[in-house]
């Protein structure tokens, strides 16, 4: 039902024109109460059943599916450039090249040192014990020769038996002298074992970080041809990345031999990440010198748009994946858009105005007229609570009054203030849980003109 405009008039004025009748005057009231009209000021409503919801603001930005930026991996020159901005490349198609006489100078070297890291062979001593044994044999000998040489020889007597207590002793002291050594062999070996397994270690650790660098040496030296890693449509330059970093690590990087391996063992190519100084142009052309981590373009996939908002903690419990939202965008007034939530972070992110917001994800839904770009600010308007058909009442038809919220309900043609118990509000109308019934006729508009008892027709 549409709000109409009222017939308003005053009981009070009404008696006081009756009790001045007279017959000069009658002619001039009864030509004003034909000419009467309705205020219109004052709209009339009536109370209804209507979806009542709240919305919340979620504050986004337009995204796209993916992005990937190709950078220089050395210093070079590039010298090919085969693509134009706006220009649509398929995923492994070669964009441009590099040419850099440090990365394969890096390359020949590691390739270089590689291939001088030999399998270090186990070290296999002769056998200790072995040598010990023999020597024993041989003492051994010597002395039971000289045994049974004084027992052949020597008549019995003082100086055989002191010859042959003499060799007792000599035996003795060998069979001490062996036991010592088979110790010492013991000990030697289980050195030489370290040992060993200390050298071959080395040896892994060298061959691991050769081959590594000459791997890393290789994928630059791959890298200086840019070819694109996604789909999607072609952009000059891209985000610098290392600037800064570097400027932090020049003065920090070790010197010498070591600076020189640095690069192809990590990858780290000291240098400024572009030109850095503003009102120079930033995009790379063909002939231009370039050094590492400098953007050359970027590829960005835009066949899948999205929206990326923060909600806040306050309102992220009241919402959940699927539901949907009217997105308005700034650069696009006037146009509206669907689109639904297909994620809620579990983490927050500090919000800048102090507490915390959830990172949520929207996917738009249906044909997009106009097109947004990447990164253009939008407004989510995301509806909370629930919104089944309420009693309702237009919001502007409330008033308060000493804390308690009222309506001017049309009663018999007269203004009453009629209190009442609200409930949820959204989309211009607010949820009637006591007070009013369906049917009941309230003052939309022009409350500041109403009165107690005045008659509203």
């Amino acid at each position: 039902m549409r709000p109409r405009l009222a017939r308003v008039t005053r009981a009070s004025t009404a008696r006081r024109a009756v009790l001045g009748l007279t017959a000069a005057t009658l002619p001039f009231t009864m030509a004003a109460a034909a000419v009467e009209e309705p205020d219109p000021a004052i709209v009339l409503d009536e109370v209804r059943r209507a979806s009542v919801s709240e919305f919340i603001d979620v504050p986004a930005q337009v995204a796209a599916r993916n992005s990937a930026t190709l950078r220089a991996p050395a210093r070079g020159v590039l010298v090919e450039l085969t693509v134009q901005p706006g220009q649509f490349v398929h995923r492994g198609e070669v964009l441009g090249r590099i040419e850099s006489p440090l990365a394969m100078q890096r390359l020949a070297l590691a390739r270089q040192a590689a291939s001088r890291v030999k399998d270090i062979k186990k070290i296999t001593p002769a056998d200790l014990h072995d040598l010990i044994e023999d020597r024993k044999d041989n003492d051994q000998n010597t002395i039971d020769f000289y045994r049974d040489l004084a027992e052949l020889l020597i008549p019995p007597g003082e100086l055989r038996d002191t010859l042959l207590e003499e060799l007792d002793e000599q035996e003795d002291l060998l069979d001490d002298t062996i036991d010592d050594l088979d110790e010492f062999a013991d000990d030697v070996r289980d050195n030489l074992k370290k040992l060993d397994e200390i050298l071959v270690g080395l040896n892994a650790v060298t061959r691991l970080l050769t081959q590594s660098a000459a791997e890393a040496a290789q994928n630059t030296v791959d890298a200086l041809t840019l070819v694109a890693p996604i789909d999607g449509t072609v952009q000059p330059g891209g985000p610098e990345s290392n600037s800064v970093i570097a400027g932090l690590l020049a003065d920090r990087l070790p010197q010498g031999p070591l600076a020189s391996l640095l690069p192809s063992i990590t990858g780290i190519d000291v240098g400024v990440g572009g030109t850095g100084e503003v009102g120079v142009n930033d995009t790379p052309e063909v002939g231009d010198p370039v050094t590492a981590g400098r953007a050359i373009v970027t590829v960005v996939d835009t066949t899948e748009l999205s929206l990326v908002g923060e909600i806040d903690e306050t309102d992220v419990l009241n919402v959940k994946n699927g539901d949907e939202a009217t997105v308005s965008i700034e650069a696009a007034p006037g146009a509206r858009f669907n689109a639904s939530i297909t994620s809620i972070d579990v983490l927050p992110t500090r919000a800048a105005r102090g507490g915390v917001s959830y990172r949520t994800k929207f996917a738009f839904n249906g044909e997009l007229d106009p097109v947004p770009l990447p990164g253009m600010s939008a407004v989510a308007h995301l509806p909370v609570g629930d919104t089944n058909a309420k009693l309702s009442v237009p919001t502007d038809a409330l008033f308060t009054k000493l804390g308690q919220s009222f309506v001017w309900l049309v009663r018999a043609g007269k203004a009453v203030a009629q209190a009442v118990k609200i409930g949820a509000a959204g989309d211009g109308r607010t949820e009637i849980l006591e007070g009013l019934a369906e049917g009941d006729q309230v003052v939309a508009a022009g409350l500041e003109h109403v009165r107690e008892g005045m008659t509203v027709e």
